[in-house]
């Protein structure tokens, strides 16, 4: 299936790796459906997560793991329904960023993560009071 992408122009996607998110995303309830477009290769980030149906919204996502290491926490009981999750399903985690002009000052947010059950393609966003909204991509040293 083609779609047209806020960065990209249109695309081709295979319909079996649209994401969907009953909830949608805070700000964007209305958009239910996305996909995950890997322009520097296949599960390289920076990814962008991209609406199907119109080309906003559109997110530039990381894996928070490979920025934060330690970056922890638990599915909310609301969040493990909406994914129909058990022990053994795979989860992909992703933090949006906030790219500014200087991209050397982008920042994840990991209060907010995009949890998907990549076994159904069903994704939930969480609220972690234990983390903050800007953290940064980019060391000071690199």
């Amino acid at each position: 299936m083609k779609i047209v992408t806020r960065d990209f122009g249109e695309v081709e996607i295979n319909e079996q790796t649209i994401i969907n998110m009953p909830s949608g995303i805070i700000g964007f309830e209305d958009t239910k459906r996305y996909t995950l477009i890997s322009p520097l290769g296949e599960d390289t980030f920076p990814m962008w997560f991209q609406a199907v149906d119109k080309t906003e919204p559109c997110f530039v996502v990381y894996d928070p793991w490979q920025i934060y290491p330690d970056y922890q926490f638990e599915l909310d009981d609301e969040t493990q329904k909406v994914l129909d999750t058990d022990d053994g399903d795979a989860l992909r985690v992703l933090a949006v960023a906030i790219v500014p002009d200087d991209y050397k000052k982008t920042t994840i947010n990991l209060r907010c993560p995009i949890v998907i059950n990549t076994k159904t393609n069903v994704a939930g966003q969480m609220l972690l009071e234990d983390y903050e909204f800007k953290y940064p991509v980019y060391s000071e040293e690199a």
